[in-house]
């Protein structure tokens, strides 16, 4: 299982994506952000080591797999939302973040028709 694990997170590593033209797959990433990384990582770490080793994660997928770095600030903002509502134990931070979600997902359902539209 570790093996998996392991092989999973190296997948994830060599191939960032924005999901640019992929709504539900952007939306169903952000959402992972914010569960399994914040939550989680807010439930089981302090709360600065969770975002400064979610933080250094994207850094170095920045530097070495040549991601997007507006991507990058993207998704620690979700695991950081997520991180938020499980230290305060509260749901504003998860409504916020899901705004933000809806628009994002909103944005890429939009790119192909705008390109269609523009010929």
């Amino acid at each position: 299982m570790l093996k998996t694990i392991w092989k999973t997170l190296q997948t994830a590593f060599k191939s960032p994506s924005a999901f640019e033209g992929a709504p539900w797959k952007f939306a169903i990433n952000q959402a992972g952000h914010m569960a399994v990384v914040g939550l989680i990582g807010g439930f089981i770490l302090p709360w600065w080591l969770a975002l400064a080793a979610y933080a250094a994660w994207e850094a170095a997928q920045w530097w070495w797999s040549e991601a997007d770095a507006w991507d990058g600030v993207q998704d620690v903002a979700f695991v950081a939302a997520g991180i938020l509502a499980a230290v305060t134990m509260t749901w504003p931070p998860l409504a916020v973040a899901g705004l933000f979600l809806l628009a994002g997902t909103l944005r890429r359902a939009a790119t192909p028709l705008k390109e269609m539209q523009d010929g």
